[in-house]
């Protein structure tokens, strides 16, 4: 489930239109047009069109799993997430509303990519008890960290869980009420120890060159050091730096070589 939580964490989750299913989709279709990957000239809202015509992407259970095939075979698999409080008529097999659409952008060397998360998707919906806890969410951060729930059951103990833990603290931590401000008579307190947060980052590399992108000018600074960095990025397995976890979620080819690699940290807060 890697592009669904990165979709999460790139703010790909919606509240879907009230309007039923060929409004939603056409919602959904617009996010994947603004895939800066996607080929020029594709119409997404044609595409899913067309394919929904030819086959219900229902499947069961109160998802819905529309996509549109890329006619290249190079990129990563993308998607955009819908929630729906009210249920949408998607016409599944199965008669149940849908709550919960995902609609992809499929590349063709991730065909089987998409094939297995679609399948961990429906594993992880029939180890957390089905959609009813999404469907009777009651905003979309409580999807969001339902979503993470999911993520969470059908990975392992390390890597992109411990992402998903993070980022999920994250969220939980900016939901909670800024505190009173401090008394100027009252020494400050002193932490017990160090923070842990989740911080989100890119890096853009050329043959020989890695540039880091991030809004902490800290964290950029001590990664840049690190000597070896290019071919960690490149193996995509997690590795420390500058005293912090990094994961690497996604690789992106672009032009002249260069390659964009969406990450994420865990550690002492920078």
């Amino acid at each position: 489930m890697r592009s669904i939580l990165t979709a999460l964490q790139e703010s790909r989750l919606f509240e879907l239109p009230e309007t039923g299913k060929a409004r939603a989709l056409e919602f959904l279709a617009r996010i994947i047009d603004a895939n800066p990957d996607i080929e020029v000239g594709t119409d997404a809202i044609e595409e899913i069109q067309k394919r929904e015509l030819e086959c219900n992407t229902g499947i069961g259970m109160g998802v819905g799993v529309p996509h549109i095939r890329a006619r290249r075979d190079e990129g990563e698999l993308f998607c955009a997430v819908g929630w729906s409080a009210q249920g949408i008529d998607y016409d599944a097999a199965d008669r149940e509303d849908v709550h919960l659409v995902v609609m992809y952008y499929i590349p063709g060397a991730q065909k089987n990519v998409y094939l297995k998360e679609v399948s961990t998707l429906v594993k992880a919906m029939r180890k957390s008890g089905g959609i009813e806890p999404i469907a009777h969410a009651t905003d979309l951060n409580a999807v969001r960290n339902l979503l993470l729930d999911w993520v969470g059951t059908v990975l392992g103990d390390t890597g992109p869980e411990a992402v998903a833990r993070m980022i999920k603290l994250d969220v939980r931590q900016t939901q909670t009420p800024l505190a009173a401000p401090p008394n100027p008579n009252q020494p400050p307190a002193t932490p017990p120890h160090p923070g842990i947060g989740a911080l989100a980052f890119q890096v853009l590399t050329g043959p020989i060159t890695a540039v880091v992108l991030s809004t902490d000018a800290g964290w950029v600074a001590a990664l840049e050091k690190e000597v070896d960095l290019l071919p960690r990025l490149v193996a995509g397995q997690p590795f420390n730096a500058a005293g912090r976890q990094v994961f690497v979620l996604a690789a992106r080819p672009l032009a002249a070589g260069r390659v964009l690699y969406e990450c994420v940290t865990i550690g002492p807060a920078p």
